[in-house]
């Protein structure tokens, strides 16, 4: 979105190549009336997690007794939640369906039961479009307002984020952008059905039907941008669970989460949502806060405080609001008592020409940068300092911090460090989240980081680190701090890694 959003209408951002290049800076495209509907169900599709080993038998029975088609179409790896396919005979509802899988709960074969709905980016649910014409020149992105709003560089003289694994679950990263130089693990993975690449691709289809197609191509891209922009020595792992519309589902979504607490991600970033309140996805965010990582969640850009947006208003995440350089709420942003932090994700518009020194600048694909604004960038703001904090503590899970502690003790430095934003919001005092968050105060609670390749964490890099990785040489497991570039494998390039560091 462009400009002031008023209720129900939308403006939309529009991508450089669609237009000549002496107008390439941007045109504002009057949007459409809309209101605020709920995510659609996806037809055929509902989620289960059984209560014992033979309930998955016992509810394909009971269910093919009543309704066609009924099978497993996946499974979450290691936990018992399937997604089932089924269909509906003449004069069936999906009602029906829901009212089976609810007797079977009831008589305790399913632990719990849904249906299963679309989830996607807040920019996707909103048509706003990148807006090219930065060029590619990093120069406007390496400045961007919110590096001194947030004290990025002060903060870099602490942590960088090295040792620190963060899945950006997305439509994909473009690893092959220059600004990354190294740091998107090359062992992402897809949950996109039939789209195995976890880039961040052009697939050509209107899969919203909203008459755009690809709108939200770049967009993982651009969220890892800003994350790396924050933690330049974190390593990222793309989960790609959205397709270029920005478009994914309850299952896909909480399968990705799941997936990338197993890889030893230290914080999620989900720069998506859903206004149903999935029971799937609330498993797995339980379950990553459980073993100690750390879920953000994008408010939504509607304006609104209902519907809500999940895993933004999840106890077990960190829900991000979007504010401007004036610290003031983004006028798209969602607001919600169950948020927790506020960060920079307002651009600035006039006349259809972008003001650089107070807009969202990332990368996008094809090696160049863009304009964008939305609550999915704030989101990434914060992923990027939760790393930077993640990073000063290696011990953190250990014998004296439990991994279900881990997320309330950064919870606590985000908000003893973060700036108050009551004064520039009297009107939405309680509905932004608790500060606007600070990099560089939130490092100044901690010891500083290790430096990339301090694998012991003693504050050098030298042979005990190397003997360290011969140690751990042809480990296949998940993430080690040994394991310096994040593919799965300690050999021969974490070495590379350690001796350009030492």
């Amino acid at each position: 979105m462009v400009g002031t959003l008023r209720r129900h209408r939308v403006t939309r951002m529009i991508k450089a190549s669609l237009i000549p290049a002496a107008v390439a800076a941007a045109l504002a495209v009057d949007g459409f009336a809309m209101g605020l509907p709920e995510y659609p169900l996806v037809p055929g599709e509902a989620i289960i997690r059984t209560a014992h080993p033979k309930a998955l038998a016992q509810t394909i029975a009971a269910l093919s007794a009543k309704f066609p088609g009924v099978g497993v179409l996946d499974q979450i790896d290691g936990r018992p939640v399937y997604l089932l396919s089924y269909a509906l005979a003449e004069g069936q509802v999906y009602h029906d369906v829901q009212e089976a899988l609810v007797a079977l709960v009831a008589n305790g074969t399913l632990t719990w039961s849904e249906m299963n709905y679309v989830g996607q980016t807040g920019e996707g649910n909103t048509d706003s479009l990148w807006l090219s014409g930065v060029g590619e020149s990093s120069t406007g992105y390496l400045d961007q307002y919110a590096v001194p709003l947030l004290g990025i560089h002060a903060a870099h003289k602490r942590s960088r984020g090295a040792g620190v694994v963060v899945s950006v679950i997305d439509t994909g990263i473009d690893a092959a952008h220059p600004v990354f130089n190294g740091t998107i693990s090359s062992q992402g993975a897809s949950f996109v059905p039939d789209s195995p690449s976890w880039g961040d691709i052009a697939q050509s289809v209107d899969s919203d039907g909203d008459g755009l197609v690809d709108e939200q191509f770049g967009h993982g891209t651009f969220v890892a941008g800003l994350i790396h922009l924050v933690a330049p020595e974190a390593m990222i792992l793309s989960a790609r669970a959205l397709d270029s519309d920005g478009r994914g589902n309850c299952f896909r979504i909480a399968q990705a989460v799941a997936w990338s607490v197993d890889r030893g991600a230290h914080v999620i970033n989900m720069s998506l949502g859903e206004t149903y309140h999935s029971k799937a996805l609330e498993d797995m965010v339980l379950e990553a806060s459980m073993r100690g990582a750390i879920v953000c969640g994008a408010a939504g850009n509607r304006n609104t405080q209902d519907p809500r947006e999940f895993p933004a208003c999840d106890p077990n995440a960190f829900g991000v609001s979007a504010t401007n350089w004036l610290d003031q709420k983004a006028p798209f942003s969602n607001l919600e008592v169950r948020l927790d932090f506020a960060a920079p994700g307002a651009s600035e518009i006039n006349g259809g020409i972008p003001a650089l020194e107070r807009s969202i600048i990332g990368p996008v694909p094809g090696n160049n940068f863009a304009i964008w604004e939305g609550t999915s960038f704030a989101n990434a703001f914060v992923s990027g300092t939760a790393a930077l904090i993640r990073a000063q503590r290696a011990d953190w899970p250990g014998d004296v911090v439990v991994p279900p502690q881990v997320r309330n003790l950064v919870y606590g430095v985000l908000v003893d460090s973060g700036d108050p934003i009551v004064i520039t919001n009297p009107n939405h005092q309680g509905l932004l989240g608790r500060v606007r968050i600070a990099a560089d105060a939130a490092v100044l609670e901690n010891p500083p980081a290790p430096p990339c390749g301090d694998v012991n964490c003693d504050g050098f890099v030298g042979s005990q680190d190397l003997a360290a990785i011969l140690s751990d040489w042809g480990s296949l497991a998940t993430f080690k701090r040994t394991d310096l570039n994040a593919d799965g494998f300690v050999d021969s390039r974490d070495i590379t890694i350690l001796l350009s560091n030492w």
